[in-house]
């Protein structure tokens, strides 16, 4: 009875921390279709690309913005809570990331050492789509949100 119990219990257990694990590694189109936006405008065409490392993972998007010029945007998540700087975004300078490789991904983003708004990022149930929905002020003090949704490729 007591095996059986223990048993028991460390499957629970092993389920648990496995199902907070996501597997969001590898390459990410934007659907437009189904993404929305207020106060900012779509990308035309968005690619997500997420690689593991060592410690974390990077991130690098490329498309092309509502301007018609190109999207080149990355960063480096190596543990959570830290300041990182990103490149090529432009309502934001750095980020700080929470649960940074769970299913459920929120994050902080960073304009000149000021929180200027959140993102959440959620891996859906099946791991082919993954949103991200945020809440920001933009650079000239107009508010604005999205929720992107992302296909697998």
């Amino acid at each position: 009875m007591m095996r059986s119990t223990f048993t028991t219990l460390m499957l629970l257990c092993c389920s648990l921390f496995s199902a907070s694990a996501a597997d969001f590694f590898g390459t990410w189109n934007l659907n437009t279709a189904k993404s929305k936006a207020e106060g900012i405008q779509l990308p035309k065409q968005q690619t997500v690309i997420y690689s593991k490392t060592a410690t974390g993972f990077d991130y690098k998007a490329t498309g092309t913005a509502p301007t018609g010029e190109a999207i080149s945007a990355t960063f480096t998540y190596v543990k959570d809570g830290e300041e990182i700087k990103t490149t090529g975004f432009p309502n934001w300078d750095a980020l700080i990331v929470k649960k940074g490789m769970d299913i459920k991904t929120t994050i902080q983003l960073k304009r000149k050492g000021e929180v200027i708004g959140t993102v959440t990022r959620v891996l859906q149930p099946g791991g082919m789509v993954m949103t991200l929905s945020a809440k920001l002020t933009l650079p000239d003090g107009k508010k604005a949100s999205y929720n992107y949704v992302y296909d697998r490729k």
